[in-house]
Formats: C-alpha cells, sequence, structure tokens
C-alpha cells in the first residue's frame, strides 16, 4: 500500500521509537515503507515457515518468536521480536534457513520488500552497515542464549523466560502470556519439567498460573532466584530489568 512520505515519523507517532527501521539511513527507511503492507496478525499465528520465501517483518506492536523444528517435530524457539524488532533479516541477507516465525500475542507488523532491501544493500553502505550491525547484535543474543542452556538450571532459565516475557497486566502485577510447553520449547527443555518448576515458583508466592496465563507475584524474588537484577519504579513497585540490546559500535 502507498504510504506517506514522512512514513517514519508516523510510526513514531505510534509509538515505535527505535530500531532497525530507526538504524537505517533516513531515506532508505522511506523508500522501504513506501512499498511496505501494515498486518494486523492474531495470537499463534505463522507468518513465515521454513519452506517458503524469505520474509522480512518489522514489529511495531506485539510479540514475535523465532523457532527451529526438529525432524521428530520438536520445537526449540531461537529469539523473539519485539516492537521495532526485525524478524527474518538473516534470510533476506543469507537466503533460506530452517526457521519459522509465530506471533505469541496478537500483532501489527509491517511486512518490507525483501528485494528493495536486496537493492539497497547492493547501492547504500548506510545500510549495509546497519544490517550487518542488527545481524551481529542478533549473533550476540544467540551466543548468551547457548551459555544460559548450558550454565544455568532449568529453574533459573525458566525464571528468565518469564521476566523476559512479561509485560504489564490489567492490575499491577506484570503477566506472561505463554503456554508451558511454549516455555519449555524456549528454555530447551520439556513440558514435564517446566510444570514441576512452575509448581514450585507458585508454592513459594513467586508466580500464578492459570490456563492462559502467569502472573507475577514477586518480580524481585524471581529476579534474584534466576540472577538478574531488578529496579525499582517510581510508584514503588519492582520491576525486572529487561535484557539490554546490546550495541555493535563503540
Amino acid at each position: 500500500m502507498n504510504r506517506p512520505a514522512h512514513a517514519l515519523d508516523e510510526l513514531a507517532l505510534e509509538g515505535l521509537g527505535g530500531g532497525f527501521l530507526f538504524a537505517l539511513p533516513r531515506e532508505a527507511a522511506e523508500r522501504l515503507l513506501a512499498e511496505a503492507i501494515r498486518i494486523n496478525v492474531p495470537a499463534g499465528a505463522l507468518i513465515y515457515r521454513d519452506d517458503e520465501s524469505p520474509r522480512l517483518i518489522i514489529v511495531i506492536k506485539g510479540l514475535l518468536r523465532v523457532f527451529v523444528t526438529a525432524a521428530d517435530g520438536r520445537q526449540v524457539t531461537v529469539g523473539y521480536a519485539r516492537s521495532g524488532d526485525v524478524a527474518g533479516l538473516a534470510l533476506v541477507v543469507g537466503g533460506p534457513a530452517p526457521m519459522s516465525i509465530q506471533v505469541m500475542t496478537s500483532s501489527l507488523v509491517v511486512a518490507l520488500r525483501v528485494d528493495a532491501l536486496r537493492a539497497l544493500l547492493a547501492t547504500d553502505p548506510g545500510v549495509a552497515r546497519a544490517c550487518a550491525e542488527e545481524l551481529t547484535r542478533q549473533l550476540y543474543r544467540y551466543l548468551e542464549d547457548i551459555s544460559e542452556q548450558a550454565f544455568l538450571s532449568v529453574r533459573q532459565r525458566l525464571a528468565r523466560q518469564l521476566l523476559f516475557l512479561a509485560t504489564a497486566g490489567p492490575g499491577p502485577d506484570l503477566v506472561v502470556h505463554a503456554c508451558q510447553q511454549e516455555l519449555a520449547d524456549a528454555i530447551g527443555s520439556v513440558r514435564e519439567v517446566v510444570t514441576r518448576n512452575l509448581h514450585q515458583l507458585h508454592e513459594g508466592g513467586l508466580i500464578d498460573v492459570s490456563r492462559d496465563e502467569i502472573v507475577i507475584l514477586d518480580p524481585v524474588a524471581l529476579a534474584e532466584g534466576a540472577g538478574e537484577p531488578a529496579r525499582v519504579a517510581a510508584d514503588g513497585d519492582a520491576v525486572p530489568v529487561a535484557r539490554p540490546r546490546r550495541s555493535t559500535t563503540q
């Protein structure tokens, strides 16, 4: 669809204050947005399968997960994309890969034209640099995830995952919208083990578990158990510190 001349400013007004698009040269970002398609996607939908042509997705609102599937059907989550993040950039640069992208919560995304970005990569050094920095950031995140899988206990990995996925709920508590199988896929475990650890966290008064969501009752204690720092908001409530966006520039 046709976008206005200052599409980047429009996205900023919608709450998109940073991320991949804002790291690109402005003229290049506006060119990509001029041919982009905005899509409202329901929770649970797959917006890219590993047997499809590459897709390039910018998250405006919501949460996506990137995962790989084994031959026996088991899945492992290898990354997430939140507001401002890009999903599918490695597919654009390196070609098809055995990964899929699923919507975790109802999301608004922008699909960019793959051929348009490839053309800019070949002609605009600023675009090439921004893409290289973004791919490097994603690589560092994957390396951190691998070390967590190797060195942390299941309970620590689960607690970190809950803190990472937590969003503000309708009341004062933080809420996680993820099923137990999705949590197991994300931390490299199985559903039965995750269920047992969630029960232990519930018995300890740290969380409350229902069919559709997990409520974090004590984020400070949960963060301490996971080895994560926590900060105190202006209203006195404790809020876990999200994983930082790693910079690739000095």
